[in-house]
């Protein structure tokens, strides 16, 4: 491709990374049928919070400006001709994170997706990494999809924040697979795939077998209709992990289902997720105890979340609540206690011009796990 021009193209958009706006995308050039398009989001905000003691701290105020539940991405497409009714694209993102990792003055460079996608009259292929199919639906929240939510490390949180993770959903991670997605059928739409299995932390690695992928599923249906649309969802998750030390395998596996309507600018969604082996945190594939941590192995867990907004010209105002809930466990290689989170944001968000979306937000965290918060959050994000 040696010939470029930089010109918009108007409604190009794609579900990549957790949720992004609307938005035209940059055309870097075409040659002999090809295309290059360049899309992306840069978040900041201001988070003001106050966080109570808990275990023996003190507790904390804090100000920090820092990423949101998206961090800073771009993302790149090339897409060759179609040849044979198939066509051919890869698709690239690069992420960064405005407060680092762990300390407000380093930077995390992260790639979450990297595939290649082939479609044709058959539905559409994955392959390589990119964002998850469980509770994926789920984390199309309004209020997480431009905003902040759960400051999972607290008042020094790292990298992303947590939107309505371990309070309304199970977070769908980005991770290597390969995946298969229907065409639409009457406003119905299938994805499966297998994707790399997670060993659980906390535990030598040496004596975890994951023999065979995880799969995860989803069906959506979609109804239009002259004064809005409706969205069914319903998704399942399943991998087998097995101890070799102590002869002892357990299953990590999940469902959900949830739904949302918009009529006349007004828009409802309510979520619901079971689980067995992934924690109230609603964290899986993170080195920490409690992301599919060893602790974890039989626990049981809930997550559910409603949300109400209202769209005026180009405001949206809206309200949040969710809560994350586990039941004590014991096994024979951990424990986990009962464990209750809660969620409330109040959120608006305004198109200050195509481009550029201003937003605020207030919480209300309460936790059996971590110090409760309240924050308040200003920020912007810019979308192309």
């Amino acid at each position: 491709m040696n010939k470029f021009s930089i010109v918009s193209v108007a409604a190009y958009t794609m579900f990549m990374g957790v949720m992004q706006s609307a938005n035209a995308a940059v055309v870097l050039g075409t040659a002999q049928g090809y295309e290059a398009i360049m899309s992306g989001s840069l978040p900041v905000f201001l988070v003001v919070s106050d966080h109570d003691a808990k275990a023996g701290s003190s507790g904390e105020q804090a100000a920090r400006i820092q990423s949101g539940f998206n961090p800073a991405n771009i993302t790149l497409h090339v897409k060759a001709p179609t040849t044979e009714g198939l066509t051919i694209s890869a698709h690239v993102q690069y992420d960064t994170h405005l407060q680092g990792s762990g300390t407000q003055n380093s930077g995390l460079l992260e790639s979450r997706v990297a595939e290649i996608q082939i479609d044709g009259d058959f539905g559409s292929v994955s392959l390589g990494k990119g964002f998850g199919i469980f509770n994926s639906s789920a984390i199309g929240d309004i209020s997480s999809g431009l905003g902040v939510g759960w400051l999972g490390g607290g008042a020094d949180t790292a990298n992303a924040t947590g939107g309505h993770i371990g309070t309304g959903y199970v977070y769908a991670n980005f991770n290597p697979h390969i995946t298969y997605t229907s065409p639409d059928m009457n406003g119905l739409k299938l994805k499966v795939g297998a994707i790399n299995p997670e060993d659980p932390a906390g535990y030598d690695t040496k004596k975890v077998e994951t023999s065979m992928p995880r799969l995860e599923g989803q069906l959506n249906y979609l109804v239009d209709y002259s004064r809005g649309e409706l969205k069914f969802w319903t998704g399942f998750l399943y991998q087998n992990i097995q101890l070799l030390d102590k002869s002892y395998d357990y299953n990590m596996r999940g469902v959900d289902v949830g739904s949302h309507l918009d009529i006349d600018g007004f828009g409802l969604t309510l979520a619901y997720t079971d689980t067995k082996g992934i924690g109230a945190d609603g964290l899986y594939g993170f080195n920490t105890d409690g992301g599919v941590g060893i602790n974890d192995a039989e626990v049981k867990a809930t997550q559910w979340y409603g949300e109400a907004d209202y769209v005026m010209g180009k405001t949206t105002l809206g309200f949040s609540y969710g809560e994350g809930q586990q039941d004590a466990t014991t096994t024979p290689v951990g424990k986990a206690r009962d464990i209750t989170n809660k969620l409330g944001m109040l959120f608006v968000h305004h198109q200050l011009t195509p481009a550029l979306t201003v937003m605020g937000e207030i919480q209300d965290y309460r936790s059996d796990a971590q110090a409760n918060y309240n924050a308040y959050v200003v920020g912007a994000q810019f979308d192309f």
